[in-house]
């Protein structure tokens, strides 16, 4: 069953930077956490006003009974007014909203690849379910999450940075070559979320290796709801919205 979907006020707990890359913003809100699934994602109105006009998804990272926490980075000017907002603050959420991971794999080892704000739907996902590994890249140390964020992942975590200050030099899809020499394709399967570069180069590896495994495609979504047809991904089947139709789709489905 689909998760019913909720556009509401609500007032932030917390919105604080946690480290060189990440802000957490925090609030709660019974209809905006009911049933949620990781790689779903809500859709917040920025300010009262319409400037900035269009809504801004956001992946959710964590939920907890009706507290739902957010991590987001100042990639523009939306964002950048949104770090301003402070504790008691009030902001207009929509969601929960889009097509989320598959939880089940069967007996199939779950692999996570996470690049950038591709990590905190995958964390949520780790948190939720066994994971035989979760990489994540990042370009430096600075960038890494801190310990207490990572505590309540189900398996391994591995570590990549482009400049080798923590865990494997160079790019996080290197470090997945690594992982998959000791595994049987048959028997992995790979969820990825992160740049489409990044995401473009998983699935290469994983179909030359034959294993299944599904993306997070996080375009520009302007309502979320597949009105506007401003998130569009090429697929199988055509193009079709992001926001409605994913933002998770199968390797098998994206062209």
């Amino acid at each position: 069953m689909p998760s019913k979907v909720s556009d509401e006020v609500v007032t932030l707990i917390e919105n604080r930077k946690i480290n060189q890359k990440y802000f957490k913003l925090v609030f709660q809100s019974r209809g905006l956490s009911k049933n949620v699934k990781p790689g779903q994602f809500v859709q917040l109105q920025i300010q009262p006003a319409q400037d900035p006009f269009l809504r801004r998804p956001f992946s959710y990272f964590r939920v907890c009974s009706d507290r739902i926490e957010i991590l987001y980075e100042i990639l523009g000017r939306g964002t950048s007014l949104l770090a301003r907002k402070k504790k008691g603050d009030r902001v207009r959420v929509m969601g929960p909203l889009g097509r989320p991971f598959t939880e089940k794999v069967g007996q199939k080892k779950r692999i996570l690849v996470g690049g950038g704000i591709g990590v905190p739907p995958l964390m949520f996902l780790a948190e939720r379910c066994s994971v035989d590994c979760l990489l994540i890249g990042v370009k430096s140390k600075e960038e890494l999450l801190p310990k207490r964020e990572m505590a309540q992942v189900k398996g391994k975590v591995l570590f990549s940075t482009d400049d080798g200050s923590y865990g494997e030099k160079g790019y996080v899809t290197e470090l997945l070559k690594k992982v998959l020499k000791e595994e049987s394709s048959r028997l992995v399967y790979i969820q990825t979320c992160g740049p489409n570069v990044m995401m473009r180069e998983v699935m290469k590896i994983a179909k030359k290796k034959g294993i299944e495994g599904e993306a997070s495609m996080d375009e520009r979504m302007a309502c979320g709801i597949g009105a506007c047809l401003g998130c569009m991904v090429e697929t199988r089947d055509g193009l079709v919205p992001s926001c409605k139709e994913g933002p998770v789709f199968s390797f098998e489905n994206l062209v």
